[in-house]
């Protein structure tokens, strides 16, 4: 008893520490919070969503943020906009943790780098500069959840097949008629 008690503590110890730290349980890396705010332009209805927007002045190599509770349903954007043109930011959009990206990217001569996609839960962002201090708006925008109805598995409709389920019904009869016909005719035999 005294072996599950003590499981069941550091199981939720380990679970309290995963929360407080996104991606690794690593003491150096402290990541920063992106805390998404209502947004919703009266003139681009179509950019209702969650933003952020953060001016950075980074002075150490790597810089880490994180963003929470992303839907699958909501498209996502994040763009780095920098002074400074040359060398290139690196910036790794990382799942799984700090050392794995999702995907990557180097700002432009102009000091520019964007990203669209889709993901889901949390994700973390990795900013790389190589020269210090460094100065950048990092826009991070989640759009307005979509509204998608999706029919249930479990109620029969008509139109669901586009009439193919009548095809299939109609074929079960006429094979289990052959079956039922087939069995007959033997039977006849043998007598």
């Amino acid at each position: 008893m005294k072996y599950v008690i003590l499981f069941l503590g550091v199981f939720l110890l380990a679970g309290t520490l995963a929360k407080a730290q996104p991606f690794s349980l690593d003491p150096n890396i402290n990541p920063t919070e992106l805390t998404l705010v209502d947004f919703n332009p009266e003139k681009q209805p179509l950019a209702k969503g969650h933003i952020n927007v953060t001016d950075v002045t980074q002075v150490v190599d790597t810089q880490y943020y994180f963003i929470k509770g992303i839907s699958i349903y909501s498209p996502a954007y994040i763009n780095i906009t920098s002074k400074e043109k040359e060398p290139g930011i690196k910036i790794d959009l990382c799942k799984e943790n700090w050392l794995t990206a999702s995907r990557s990217g180097v700002t432009n001569e102009n000091g520019y780098w964007e990203d669209k996609f889709k993901t889901e839960g949390d994700i973390g962002i990795r900013v790389i500069a190589k020269s210090k201090p460094c100065t950048y708006a990092l826009v991070t925008w989640v759009g307005k959840e979509a509204d998608i109805d999706v029919p249930s598995a479990f109620v029969y409709s008509e139109n669901a097949g586009g009439g193919s389920n009548k095809m299939i019904l109609y074929g079960a009869i006429a094979a289990l008629v052959l079956i039922l016909a087939i069995v007959f005719f033997i039977k006849r035999k043998k007598k």
